[in-house]
């Protein structure tokens, strides 16, 4: 079933202009799929404890409406069309009855003790009945620029503050750290993501950032020191 819960924008949630950060957008809307997933066992800690995890694949997400401090909103959750590898899950935030951001993220279930990929038809639904999948203005899938298009913008190692119980830098840090190395970052107004995750950073990992700037659209790519792509990603505004 559909899962909600209700929430206020924090100050430490905003940025500079008072808006709400993309990371915190996301974060708080995948607390409430870990809660779903609480009401609705398997949770992600029973996951653990038989080996397995979920590893995010994609995010796309759309903001519709700036979102500021003490603003109250309802947030929704609920999976969706998930067939092959691929754990499908929606989730949507509103503020006064109007719709403030939809996200459609895609996950693989790994288990990890075994290095191997768990598929939805071996395991079973996660997080209760699917339900329809959101309609976003954002593609699920992009075609990314060639490599000779893309612009060194700078190094970025991965701290201690980065990472989650993984190791790994948080898929929800992803966000904030694309938009820092967006040019004139503080004027402009984000209507949308899609960021695909490619190979995991590790802590101590130092990431080559590449982007290709074409109007209002961003498109990034980091690639970890032994040259694997980290991360694929179009930021719209």
């Amino acid at each position: 079933m559909k899962f909600t819960e209700k929430t206020t924008i924090q100050s430490a949630d905003v940025d500079m202009r008072g808006v709400l950060r993309p990371t915190a957008l996301l974060a708080k809307l995948e607390d409430v799929g870990g809660h779903q997933m609480i009401a609705f066992p398997p949770s992600n800690d029973d996951l653990r404890k038989q080996g397995l995890a979920f590893i995010t694949s994609r995010m796309v997400i759309q903001i519709r409406k700036e979102l500021r401090e003490n603003m109250e909103v309802d947030m929704e959750t609920w999976a969706t069309d998930s067939r092959g590898l691929s754990f499908n899950r929606c989730y949507r935030m509103l503020h006064d009855g109007e719709v403030a951001a939809d996200v459609y993220s895609s996950w693989a279930l790994l288990n990890f003790e075994e290095h191997t990929l768990v598929r939805v038809n071996d395991f079973g639904e996660v997080g209760g009945e699917q339900y329809l999948p959101l309609t976003l203005d954002i593609p699920l899938r992009v075609r990314m620029p060639a490599a000779e298009e893309y612009t060194e913008v700078a190094k970025r190692k991965i701290y201690y503050s980065d990472v989650d119980l993984n190791g790994h830098l948080n898929n929800t840090k992803y966000l904030n750290m694309l938009c820092d190395f967006v040019p004139g970052i503080e004027h402009k107004s984000l209507r949308g993501i899609n960021i695909r995750y490619v190979a995991e950073a590790p802590l101590g990992e130092e990431l080559t950032v590449l982007c290709k700037e074409d109007g209002d659209t961003y498109y990034f790519k980091t690639v970890r020191s032994d040259g694997k792509i980290n991360c694929e990603a179009v930021l719209y505004f």
